[in-house]
């Protein structure tokens, strides 16, 4: 089964996954370590042809000068880079503080890497991915990544709350280390539930998923737990609105609601797949005279930090905390006790949770008008 990780580490330990040392440069240039050592500090004493023999082995293998005294004491560099899909989301930012205040304290040193692409979606099977890890990975100065974004893998049968995501390392093979999971479905569940007990029947769906990108089984999650929720009520899928904006931010929330109220059709509630685009959504509305919830009830997914000054229903999936975690998880990979250092049941306890505020309200039906009885949601085929 195809599951998400949104924040997950992959550990390059040097002991057991073969990392490049200063000894393998110096055996493979066929030279002495201090030389090795004298040549990547760009000390003197050591010959041009002798410097280029060595930085050459060096680059074979892999290997990085950076913090070259740590790395001869203890092969070591207590550097762990966090890569971000891109700066601009909040929710990626949110994920590297965690990070950063559980590893720094640790003694680690931190660097952000800004890959600065317009997904947050990574394949981990992809040529992309594996060429990534090379450049950033093993022998670069860096004991540990740690990557903060969608991955879509096969969940481990035997462990729903700890799937297993491999990582191709350069000259090495595929390793499974453990991720950081949130329940996308038991978020749409949750969002059904809640709007199913206000009384709300026709519901649009606001999905997030991006125009030509392979993110869509994260937002397909939240989707279909939402409609497996209704239909179970006894209710029908009416897909008259499919509103695909084609991003998840703000102004694809007030493209997506803008559609809805053009079409003529008049949900009694909305499901935006974030709280951004619930944001957009809302402004639409108030802009054409309706109001939240009284008109249309509107619920996001994250809870964004300003989400509580919006007053907005929305599903946490705890950002900050993801990263807490996954740091937790990745020191403990790098030492070889992730199991001991991070039990299944906390991975357990990082669950979707609703938090109920004030853009939800029990349905009203708009004058004498009889309810269609329909749900309105953004479907796959």
């Amino acid at each position: 089964m195809l599951t998400e990780a949104r924040t997950w580490v992959v550990a390059t330990r040097s002991h057991s996954l073969g990392r490049a040392t200063i000894a393998d440069v110096a055996r493979e240039a066929g030279v002495h370590k201090g030389t090795v050592s004298r040549a990547l500090r760009g000390f003197s004493g050591v010959g041009p042809s002798t410097r280029d023999r060595i930085i050459a082995a060096a680059h074979r293998l892999d290997f990085s000068a950076s913090d070259i005294a740590t790395t001869l004491a203890t092969g070591r560099s207590k550097t762990i880079g966090i890569v971000l899909p891109t700066m601009r989301s909040w929710y990626f930012l949110a994920v590297a503080t965690g990070a950063s205040e559980s590893l720094t304290p640790a003694g680690y040193r931190v660097e952000l890497i800004n890959l600065d692409t317009d997904s947050d979606y990574l394949d981990i099977n992809s040529d992309q991915f594996r060429q990534l890890f090379r450049e950033l990975g093993v022998g670069r100065g860096r004991d540990a990544l740690l990557f903060a974004g969608t991955i879509s893998i096969e969940q481990d049968e035997d462990n729903d709350a700890c799937a297993q995501v491999p990582a191709a390392l350069a000259g090495m093979p595929l390793r499974s280390v453990p991720g950081i999971f949130i329940d996308h479905r038991q978020g749409g569940r949750l969002v059904a539930e809640h709007l199913l007990t206000l009384g709300h029947r026709d519901i649009a769906v606001l999905d997030g998923r991006m125009t030509n990108k392979g993110n869509a089984h994260m937002w397909d999650q939240r989707t279909d737990g939402f409609r497996d929720t209704v239909r179970s009520a006894g209710f029908d899928i009416d897909k008259k609105l499919v509103i695909f904006p084609g991003d998840c931010h703000a102004e694809d929330g007030i493209r997506g609601m803008r559609s809805i109220l053009e079409s003529g059709m008049r949900p009694s509630a909305a499901f935006c797949h974030s709280d951004e685009m619930a944001y957009g959504a809302i402004s639409v509305m108030r802009q054409a005279g309706l109001r939240c919830p009284q008109d249309i009830s509107v619920v996001g997914f994250d809870d964004h930090p300003m989400s509580q000054y919006w007053g907005l229903t929305t599903v946490t999936q705890h950002a900050h905390e993801q990263g807490v975690r996954a740091a937790a998880a990745l020191v403990a990979a790098i030492g070889g006790e992730f199991e001991a250092a991070v039990p299944d049941s906390d991975l357990e306890e990082l669950k979707v949770e609703l938090i109920v505020r004030d853009t939800t309200a029990m349905f009203q039906p708009p004058g004498d008008a009889p309810h269609t009885g329909r749900v309105t949601a953004s479907l796959r085929d």
